[in-house]
This record gives structure tokens, C-alpha cells and sequence, in this order.
């Protein structure tokens, strides 16, 4: 065989990924919390990650592509997180499951990719399906550890607090994100959730 040929024949080969897709996503993210739409191109992104426009653009497409992969992510993520808490019907293991989940949110530091993609979603038809689906997760997951007839809408209410308390939080910062949001469920959860 030539030279010639086996280097033809190598460059055809698929090369290895020297940064995976995950080390991508995460660095989209990143941009896309500190800095906003205004700096989230794709080539902020390769530079970011130490890889071409054209690799990125090889192996996501484009932006939007890009931006659908870090929705799915979110959503495996959510279903993997909300999966792995313990179900425990009746109010106490309600109360348990909602402050895990809002506790996880910590101190806010990094919520703004929150609402950055929030913005996204609020455009785009295939993004609003992905979010909804992932408040379906947790949706569900707060049905799950009610009981009665009405559990799927108190389900969908609880979340609604929770989704608007940290809206609030963005507009006056008033402390943690989680003691915030959980300072406005409680009072919520009182009224909506029966003793057992």
C-alpha cells in the first residue's frame, strides 16, 4: 500500500473524541449562565472546550442542535435525580420530597442558566416540550406521594409554587434560593395537603 492510500485511508477512520459530549454540554452551559445569549455561539463554545467551530458543527450541527442536546440532558438528569428519592406516600414523606428537591437548588449561585434557558424554551416549540416534560417528572413524582382524587392537580400546584417563588426570588434576591422557595411552599403545603 502507498503512503499515499493509507493516509486516505486513515483520515476516512472515525477519530476519537479528545472532549466528550458531556465536557461540551457542561461547557455550554457554563457560557450560557455567565454571559447570556448574547455570548453563546458556537464558537465561544469550541474555544471554550479547545476544539474547532467546525468539529462542534460536525458533531451537534448547529446552535439550536446544540441547545436541544443540553434540554434532553436536563430532562435524563431530572428523571435520574427525581428517580433516585425515596417514594414515600402521606404527607411527611411529601413534605421530605419537596424540601430535597427545593434544597438542592442551594444558594442560587447559577440559577440564572435557569432562566436563560427559560427564555429559550419560552421561543422554541421543541425546547417547551422537553420543559414540559420535565415538570411532568416532577409533577408526577409529587403525585406519587399524595393521596386522594385530587392528588394530580395538587401535584401541579405545588410545583407552580415553587416555579413561581423562584421566579420571585430572581426579581429581589431575598436571601437562598432554596430557604426563599421553601418559605413560600410551606404556607401552600399547609392548606393543600390534608393531615394523613
Amino acid at each position: 500500500m502507498t503512503g499515499k492510500v493509507r493516509l486516505l485511508r486513515e483520515a476516512a477512520l472515525p477519530r476519537p473524541k479528545s472532549v466528550s459530549d458531556d465536557s461540551v454540554l457542561d461547557a455550554a452551559n457554563a457560557l450560557l449562565a455567565d454571559g447570556g445569549l448574547s455570548s453563546f455561539t458556537l464558537a465561544d463554545v469550541a474555544r471554550q472546550v479547545g476544539l474547532s467551530r467546525a468539529a462542534l458543527i460536525q458533531r451537534f450541527g448547529d446552535r439550536d442542535r446544540l441547545v436541544l442536546r443540553m434540554a434532553e440532558r436536563e430532562v435524563a438528569a431530572t428523571r435520574a435525580y427525581i428517580g433516585s428519592l425515596p417514594v414515600e406516600p402521606g404527607r411527611d414523606g411529601l413534605w421530605r420530597f419537596l424540601e430535597t428537591i427545593v434544597t438542592s437548588m442551594g444558594d442560587g449561585d447559577g440559577f440564572s442558566l435557569r432562566v436563560a434557558i427559560a427564555a429559550l424554551e419560552a421561543r422554541d416549540p421543541a425546547l417547551r416540550a422537553l420543559a414540559d416534560e420535565r415538570y411532568r417528572i416532577v409533577q408526577d413524582a409529587i403525585a406519587a406521594r399524595l393521596t386522594g382524587p385530587d392528588a394530580a392537580q395538587t401535584a401541579i400546584l405545588l410545583h407552580a409554587v415553587i416555579a413561581g417563588a423562584t421566579m420571585q426570588w430572581v426579581a429581589n434576591r431575598a436571601g437562598r434560593l432554596d430557604r426563599y422557595t421553601i418559605d413560600r411552599l410551606r404556607p401552600v403545603f399547609d392548606c393543600l395537603v390534608a393531615e394523613d
